[in-house]
């Protein structure tokens, strides 16, 4: 199973990314956050790294760039990141195209298809995801997620969630089971805003049939 967090602390509405999962090299995602003003962009770059918690030895990296476009509250993105170590595959590119509102008492949700694809290979995945943010108490948000294949008809469900520690520190979290791959995953961490567009994030990650991993991120991301 491959499984990928996007946490970031940069992130309008406080909550999370998400979790991705896909065949052999292939991940996708969601981003439950919803821009509704009339008109915005936002563009980034991202270098994350993962050490074995255990030993601290390097496992894997990658680079990413990313872009999206929000218009009232349709938003559609693509991203190209690097994959490591493949004697095929040199780069992962998805695209994602979706609509979500703001509702009430600091709710929202969205609706999004996103179509990830290798360079080399050419293997692709496609998901569907549904997506209910929400308040728990007065500072921490959370997040509810149903991930579905529209291929096999199987589903992630996760629910993720940030607590904000100091005004640059978070600590963030997710759990969820997968249907596709008969797995349970559950990632931890904390986020640092540094200001400016960049942000730090240190997130452990586990599943039940795989060792845990430690990802290192650093982020810089501009838009208006």
């Amino acid at each position: 199973m491959t499984s990928k967090i996007l946490l970031s602390v940069g992130l309008s509405a406080g909550l999370l990314a998400t979790a991705a999962h896909a065949q052999d090299t292939i991940t996708t995602g969601f981003d439950p956050v919803l821009e509704t003003a009339p008109m915005g962009w936002s563009a980034g770059v991202s270098s994350s790294v993962d050490i074995d918690p255990d030993t601290f030895h390097h496992r894997d990296h990658d680079f990413e760039i990313f872009g999206e476009v929000t218009y009232g509250g349709f938003h559609t993105g693509l991203s190209a990141t690097s994959v490591h170590d493949d004697p095929v595959d040199d780069v992962e590119l998805e695209i994602d195209l979706g609509y979500g509102q703001d509702f009430g008492q600091g709710m929202n949700w969205d609706l999004s298809y996103s179509y990830a694809w290798l360079d080399g290979s050419k293997d692709h995945s496609e998901e569907i995801t549904g997506t209910l943010g929400f308040p728990i108490g007065r500072d921490v948000t959370g997040a509810v997620a149903i991930i579905i294949d529209p291929d096999s008809g199987d589903s992630d469900q996760e629910f993720a969630f940030e607590a904000p520690l100091t005004e640059q520190w978070s600590f963030v979290g997710l759990v969820g089971n997968s249907d596709r791959d008969d797995n349970l995953y559950a990632e931890a961490g904390v986020a640092y805003d540094m200001g400016n567009g960049m942000a730090f994030e240190a997130i452990y990650e586990d599943t039940n049939d795989s060792d845990g991993v430690l990802g290192l991120t650093v982020s810089y991301e501009i838009g208006s």
